[in-house]
């Protein structure tokens, strides 16, 4: 019985010391991850308005595909924030253009392989 109780506590501990260095290793990769994120913030400034409303851009799909002077409209919503989960596949977070004849394309972002500013001026509504 004795012999028994001494196997639970080394088992036990054996148990306890992989956890403490998961544990351990975690917290060490999240500290390394935010450290990289501060350099990383440092050489390259953060653009936050990169996409805006009612400005004119020229899309690039990776297809081969361009859709020129088109309005960035909007995106459409988070699949979880609808509540509408039937579909087999996602159809959230896609980007939503008017082109200059007042259809809509919806594109998946995926796909964009880049986007610029249209020259041409804002799109015809």
């Amino acid at each position: 019985m004795e012999r028994l109780r001494a196997w639970a506590y080394i088992v036990a501990g054996i148990l306890l010391f992989f956890f403490l260095i998961a544990v351990w290793a975690y917290v060490a990769d999240r500290i390394r991850q935010r450290r990289i994120r501060r350099e990383t913030e440092k050489i390259i400034p953060w653009i936050a308005d990169h996409l805006q409303p009612d400005r004119s851009y020229n899309i690039f799909l990776s297809h081969g595909k361009t859709l020129n002077n088109v309005r960035f409209v909007g995106l459409t919503p988070d699949r979880e924030s609808t509540g509408y989960l039937p579909l087999p596949f996602p159809l959230s977070q896609w980007l939503i253009v008017e082109k200059a004849s007042g259809g809509r394309a919806y594109i998946k972002p995926e796909t964009v392989r880049y986007y610029e500013d249209a020259e041409d001026g804002p799109a015809s509504r």
